[in-house]
């Protein structure tokens, strides 16, 4: 089963400049050194709404042992962490990691397709969706979004890339990250009534909270 390790981290001061130092760092420096290390880092972006300062990443592996192989040689690249500590002289960078499996409609073809259609030079907005389900609601919910991924998609509204469930960290939490075809604003307008009621009354059964975040891809992402 795909395991993805979800990392975000927030930077301080919160100003263009040390995001900005922390992105060309990690352009330049973790993300070569994670190529050595067999790490496929799927995706990675700035992140709009809440808390300013954050940016996330996902990373995939085949199982759990390939996850644990490759950080733990991540782990003894002293000249990696020699300049993580450079940098920490500079900023000051808050780490929180996640680990998921990827659940059932989050499928390797809708994460691939996606990656496949890839364009660096027309990045793509996306949003991430975390819910947090009652209960026993798990497995229905994800039964539930299932049918809502396909009808978004076939309405050309949004596209699913990949979906997950914390294997370590919060029970019960499910993420699904979304490309938004038509960017964020017709999430941001108001409109009366509710065309999904069908589909998302139900979901709020199994799954009363949810947040919603934008997501806006750094240049070294392969999901652009």
């Amino acid at each position: 089963m795909t395991v993805l390790l979800e990392v975000r981290h927030r930077i301080k001061p919160i100003t263009n400049t040390a995001f900005d130092l922390f992105v060309d760092f990690y352009a330049d420096t973790v993300v070569p050194a994670m190529d050595r290390h067999g790490i496929d880092l799927i995706g990675a972006w700035k992140l709009t709404g809440g808390e300013m300062g954050w940016d996330i990443s996902i990373q995939r592996y085949d199982s759990m042992a390939h996850a644990e192989e490759c950080l733990a040689s991540l782990g003894q690249d002293q000249a990696l962490w020699s300049a993580v500590e450079t940098l920490r002289g500079e900023v000051e960078i808050e780490e929180v990691t996640k680990f998921a499996n990827t659940v059932s409609y989050g499928t390797a073809e809708r994460l691939n397709a996606a990656l496949g259609s890839s364009d660096p030079t027309q990045p793509r907005q996306y949003m991430l969706a975390v819910l947090q389900t009652a209960g026993g609601g798990l497995l229905p919910a994800i039964d539930t979004i299932g049918g809502l991924a396909d009808t978004m998609e076939s309405a050309g509204a949004l596209q699913l890339v990949t979906a997950y469930a914390s294997r370590i960290g919060r029970s019960g939490e499910l993420t699904d990250l979304w490309i938004m075809p038509a960017g964020a604003q017709g999430m941001l307008d108001y409109r009366a009534g509710d065309p999904l009621k069908d589909i998302i009354g139900p979901l709020r059964e199994h799954a009363p909270e949810e947040s919603i975040t934008f997501l806006n891809p750094l240049p070294y992402s392969k999901l652009q």
